[in-house]
């Protein structure tokens, strides 16, 4: 048990750091991606399950092949997590954000809900014996959960960008705003050199705060690029 212990300790510290890299953004899963990952997954255990029943795949082997895949999902999302903590507090302070029941208490009791779930996972308060199993696969649900934690299904206005479900849209990377429709706001934004937007509901007793605070990013962002062509020049 001692090996398949290192290795899943090996494999988790090189998940995290595939997590905190942030080598997957949420935006980058479409859904032809996640359903040949899907189909990638289910292929796999179908071949694992065939080689276990003519004896190619051991109960041992399958146990430490398991206990490791647990351990790299536990690893990549507590990476993900720490960045995305880091991430939102070099953004600088929140400036305005849509609070709701659904966007701030609802997803916080279905985070709690997924961390107990997977302390009970882990059997650390049962009578079941400890196994790297339950352990590492009770971690990896409470990762999740602790990786919930950090995504809002709202974009936070912050000091110093837009913090985007995963990823931080910097004010010299917002182009511009319009209002889709009475209380839907609509914002274009550069990323990776393309334009791209995305849609957020404004309740309209804030309109006109955001409305305020968005014209002065722009003209911020204009300032900055008059100055630097300005300097460009001499």
């Amino acid at each position: 048990m001692l090996w398949i212990v290192v290795s899943a300790i090996v494999v988790s510290s090189l998940s995290f750091w595939g997590g905190y890299k942030r080598l997957l953004y949420l935006d980058n899963i479409t859904p032809r991606r996640f359903s040949i990952t899907l189909l990638g997954v289910l292929i796999v255990f179908l071949v694992l399950q065939w080689m276990h029943r003519v004896g190619y795949f051991p109960e041992a082997i399958a146990g430490a092949v398991m206990a490791n895949a647990y351990a790299s999902a536990f690893g990549f999302f507590t990476g993900a997590t720490v960045q995305q903590f880091q991430q939102k507090k070099g953004a600088g302070d929140i400036i305005y954000i849509n609070r709701s029941f659904w966007t701030d208490i609802f997803p916080s009791i279905v985070g709690i809900g997924i961390i107990l779930f997977g302390i009970q996972r882990t059997s650390l308060f049962s009578e079941l014996p400890l196994t790297p199993i339950r352990v590492t696969s009770g971690l990896s649900i409470m990762a999740v959960g602790a990786y919930s934690f950090t995504i809002r299904l709202v974009p936070e206005f912050r000091s110093k960008g837009i913090v985007l479900l995963d990823r931080i849209i910097k004010w010299d990377n917002f182009l511009s705003y319009s209002w889709f429709s009475e209380e839907v706001l609509e914002i274009e934004f550069k990323l990776n050199g393309k334009i791209k937007s995305f849609k957020t509901m404004i309740p309209d007793e804030d309109s006109i705060f955001i409305e305020k605070k968005l014209t002065e990013k722009i003209a911020e962002r204009l300032d900055k690029e008059e100055f630097d062509e300005y300097e460009e020049l001499e």
